[in-house]
């Protein structure tokens, strides 16, 4: 018998209204937050607390709580991710 893994769909992307960001998706269970830059593309953040990622839903500013409580609090890989 094969050997068959399960199809596991990544979140969908939330489409933002901001100059700095595109879009982003939280994947829960690992804690992974993707982010589209319009500039630099998408970066990956590990151990983002869902808190974190529902405070970025809700702030007016994507760009500034980007700044403030996402880039450099968490590790972070550059990458492309896959639509």
């Amino acid at each position: 018998m094969e050997n068959q893994t399960p199809n596991v769909k990544k979140p969908a992307w939330e489409e933002v209204d901001s100059s700095m960001i595109s879009a982003f998706r939280y994947d829960e269970s690992a804690k992974a937050l993707e982010v589209r830059f319009h500039n630099t593309g998408v970066y990956r953040y590990f151990d983002v607390p869902a808190e974190v990622v529902e405070g970025l839903r809700q702030a007016p500013s994507k760009g500034s709580y980007m700044q403030s409580m996402i880039i450099d609090a968490y590790p972070t890989q550059k990458g492309r991710a896959k639509r």
